[in-house]
């Protein structure tokens, strides 16, 4: 072996490799730290955090403009769009004692900021399914929902039969999946980690245990896909993974840190900043359970809480000190995580089941011919659905079942000595 290969497996071993070559530092008009960004297409983008602040990108984050507020005072904790034009942000002063709504009509130029109705209760998350809908939460642990765009706020029931007595434990994230189906997930360090469900537009919530450490983001991809993120400073950053909308799977990922944030880069690579740890957590598999997570050093010891992918291709993070952090194309494209797997493997196809397209992944080792086929449960061949020579690393391609009838089939990769087969099944 040569000793450069050497020394490039011992730093993977030892947490991962050189982070300038996956995130690059981009200017920012701002000093303070980021708590949140969102992406409302591939133009639109807000980031929020302390001291009142908001930027905003009206070119795909080519470059950013801080946008006035009026709460110095205040930290904006979570930030929500719906379009260019319509959204939300929640804020707290550093006491803690008056939650402050925002909402705008012109894309944050202009805020029409207003208290929350209750003053004893303190949130800092928000979602909106529709103009009207939307939904609050935080430190108090009641679900808030709206149906007049944010103007009156009435508490949703929540079930404390699935956690009793800690259903009513703290909220960091509501994301919805669809107008009826949505998550929220929270928790208390070294207590619970706990995530609700609502399947009739938030009026109820069901209630699920889940882990010892608190959630602070949670993505629905669909019912058969759904993951949170989380940790603690204890055990490191942790992972829930959910293929029908509960029961859960909780898993670690042995890496130092709190996950505050899970921005998909594709549909099988997953970037989870991990904060203070000044690190990111990178999942080649989807994040589902058991998969491993590989550590990537953040940029210029940059401690990252936010980010979000709206393309393969473009990517920010945001975090301490008014950092923004691209993700760099430039250097390793957009095939090819950059990192280089001890073993072969073959992925799980996502969706599945599919109808007519799902994503086949494979992990190699070293620069290899591949050549994947297809087969029906009696073992017919039906044909190679995928031949070429591929470099070492992270690899995906897109299968059109659309001529196959619905059915269980089994595709079987074959790379130098290596053979795996996994199950696909085809509902049409």
């Amino acid at each position: 072996m040569k000793i450069t290969t050497k020394i490039f497996l011992l730093l993977m071993l030892c947490g991962g490799l050189l982070s300038q070559e996956y995130w690059v530092r981009v200017p920012s008009p701002v000093t303070g730290f980021f708590t949140r960004c969102m992406f409302a297409d591939s133009v639109y983008g807000w980031a929020c955090g302390e001291s009142g602040m908001i930027i905003r990108s009206t070119n795909g984050g080519d470059s950013w403009e801080s946008l006035n507020t009026g709460l110095t005072a205040y930290v904006v904790e979570d930030i929500f769009f719906l379009n260019s034009r319509l959204g939300w942000f929640v804020a707290n002063d550093g006491g803690y004692t008056a939650t402050r709504i925002g909402r705008t009509t012109n894309g944050g130029v202009n805020w029409s900021i207003t208290p929350f109705q209750d003053t004893a209760s303190i949130n800092w998350c928000v979602a909106f399914t529709d103009s009207l809908t939307g939904f609050l939460s935080g430190y108090s642990g009641k679900i808030y929902k709206t149906v007049d765009g944010g103007s009156n706020w009435s508490a949703a029931f929540i079930d404390p039969a699935g956690c009793p007595p800690l259903f009513n434990f703290p909220k960091n994230r509501i994301r919805f999946l669809n107008a009826a189906t949505g998550f929220a997930c929270g928790g208390i360090y070294d207590i619970q980690g706990i995530i609700w469900k609502t399947t009739d537009a938030g009026n109820n919530w069901q209630t699920y245990c889940i882990a010892p450490e608190p959630f602070f983001d949670i993505k629905p991809f669909s019912l058969n896909r759904i993951i949170a993120g989380g940790g603690d400073f204890e055990f490191g950053a942790t992972t829930a993974v959910s293929t029908n909308g509960g029961p859960w799977i909780y898993d670690t990922t042995g890496l130092f840190g709190v996950g505050r944030d899970l921005a998909f880069r594709t549909a099988s690579e997953v970037w989870m900043p991990l904060s203070f740890a000044q690190t990111w957590a990178l999942n080649l598999d989807s994040g589902s359970a058991g998969s491993r997570w590989y550590s990537i050093p953040g940029t210029d010891s940059t401690s990252i809480n936010a980010a979000e992918f709206f393309s393969p291709t473009k990517g920010f993070g945001f975090g301490s000190n008014g950092a923004i952090v691209k993700y760099n194309t430039n250097v390793i494209g957009i095939s090819q995580s950059g990192i280089v797997p001890l073993t072969n493997r073959l992925m799980q196809n996502y969706p599945n089941p599919f109808n007519p397209y799902t994503e086949i992944a494979f992990e190699l080792r070293m620069n290899s011919m591949v050549k994947i086929t297809l087969f029906d449960v009696t073992g017919r061949s039906i044909g190679v659905i995928f031949s070429g020579y591929r470099q070492a690393g992270h690899n995906s391609f897109s299968f059109d079942g659309s001529r196959l009838a619905s059915g269980v089939y089994i595709y079987r990769i074959e790379a130098g000595s290596y053979a795996a087969s996994k199950k696909m099944v085809i509902l049409k």
